[in-house]
């Protein structure tokens, strides 16, 4: 809807409007101002973009001797772990981590 279409309309309908479209009229009530905050509204990404970047996290396969725990990091299981290209930073530091091969990680899966 368009800014000349809005202002046609009464205070309910712009406050049925905004609410219909998740806008926080932040207690204002004058048509004036209900208007003003419609028109600076900038809609949050949707959630399919929020999705998107998840799944944009870098991962990394690491391969360890045996079970360690990390207090604030986590912890990795004898085998192989997949964690955050941060997180694999700090567990490659450990004598029984290391970086698995792609490959390695597949055969080990039958792949």
């Amino acid at each position: 809807m368009t800014m000349e279409e809005l202002a046609t309309k009464t205070v309910m309908e712009l406050k049925s409007y905004a609410k219909k479209n998740n806008i926080d009229l932040f207690g204002v009530s004058t048509k004036l101002e209900i208007l003003e905050v419609i028109a600076s509204f900038n809609p949050e990404k949707p959630k399919d973009d929020v999705v998107e970047e998840k799944k944009a996290i870098e991962k990394v396969a690491l391969y360890s001797e045996k079970n360690i725990y990390w207090g604030g990091l986590g912890e990795l299981k004898v085998g192989y772990n997949i964690v955050s290209k941060e997180a694999s930073e700090k567990w490659i530091t450990r004598k029984a981590v290391r970086i698995a091969q792609p490959e390695e990680v597949a055969s080990y899966y039958g792949k």
